[in-house]
């Protein structure tokens, strides 16, 4: 009897014959095999951030994911690591930057009082806000672009010179309307002269926008149409 019992057991516990996958099912999961196959390095992925360089080293031992950047974490202190993950203002400092907070002074131009150019923000989550920074910065960019505009027709109807360092709209302004420093120079060095500076000398949307990432301008679209469809949805 204890022979027999051993042999059940013996043969309840074999391994049970793996069974061939099809080739409807390899296609199903082809993205996925590919994806486990493309290797990632991110500069700074948040795992490690969060360990220390003993820990570290154990995930290496047992992942094929590989990292590539300076982990030397040990000398942090906790709240030091958290800012390397979320960032600064982790006692309640305030924002540093912020199209609603950091505002730069205002000019009169022909009447027209024209705001600073609103500075980009460097505080957004990436999470969907209801009220997004970046969606607020687009509304001020709107803004500022369109009190631009205004200030630029009446000058150019009443005459006059647009202020220094204060990006002038050159698609609205006449040579004789120009700020004082490119009164006398070419087209071409103008160009030259504003291009790559945020809020160029012109008017369209992209250069309103100036440096900011055309990923991060695409984001901000998309949270304000969310946004509308929510609105709409519960109206």
């Amino acid at each position: 009897m204890i022979i027999r019992r051993q042999l059940a057991t013996l043969t309840k516990s074999r391994p049970t014959p793996v069974k061939k996958t099809s080739d409807a099912t390899r296609k199903k999961y082809a993205f996925y095999d590919l994806v486990l196959r493309t290797p990632s390095h991110p500069q700074h992925p948040i795992e490690a951030s969060l360990m220390s360089a003993k820990d570290l080293t154990k995930l290496k031992a047992h992942t094929k994911t590989r990292f590539v950047g300076n982990y030397t974490l040990d000398n942090l202190s906790p709240e030091e690591r958290i800012a390397k993950v979320f960032g600064g203002r982790i006692k309640g400092e305030d924002r540093k930057a912020s199209s609603r907070i950091d505002r730069g002074e205002s000019r009169v131009i022909a009447g027209i009082t024209v705001p600073a150019r609103p500075p980009e923000p460097d505080n957004c989550c990436m999470s969907g806000c209801i009220n997004c920074v970046w969606e607020l910065f687009d509304e001020d960019l709107k803004d500022w672009d369109a009190k631009r505009k205004q200030a630029a027709e009446r000058l150019v109807s009443r005459g006059g010179r647009w202020p220094e360092n204060f990006h002038p709209p050159l698609k609205h302004l006449k040579r004789e309307n120009y700020p004082v420093s490119l009164a006398d120079k070419s087209d071409k060095e103008i160009r030259k002269e504003i291009a790559g500076k945020p809020g160029k000398g012109d008017d369209d949307d992209d250069d309103s926008w100036g440096s900011v990432p055309v990923s991060i301008r695409v984001f901000a679209e998309v949270e304000k149409k969310l946004k509308q469809k929510k609105s709409l949805a519960s109206s």
